[in-house]
């Protein structure tokens, strides 16, 4: 179904995080997996509600991945981005290098 909204025209996808990384046991990371085996990564926008879950979207797709954050955790996330906040699995470990 994503597929027939961004084909029709649709600039960005939001993907909702309930059921998929927030109250759940278990991550359902299969459920993004799906998401970007059929639309391209820059069509889409995935909720992630806490630094946890940011943390865990930019270390497997990169800083580019888009992100929808509460405002509280912004500096947060840019920080993460410039590789100068993290955690244990991702500080200092993420870099961009643009001009």
């Amino acid at each position: 179904m994503a597929r027939r909204f961004v084909d029709a025209g649709v600039e960005r996808l939001m993907v909702e995080s309930e059921g998929i990384t927030e109250n759940v046991r278990a991550w359902r990371t299969d459920v993004i997996q799906a998401f970007l085996r059929d639309v391209p990564m820059e069509k889409l926008m995935f909720e992630a509600a806490d630094p946890s879950v940011f943390n865990w979207y930019l270390r497997e797709f990169g800083v580019d991945v888009n992100l929808f954050v509460d405002h509280s955790q912004i500096v947060q996330l840019a920080g993460l981005r410039a590789g100068i906040w993290g955690k244990s699995d991702t500080f200092g470990k993420i870099t961009t290098f643009r001009p």
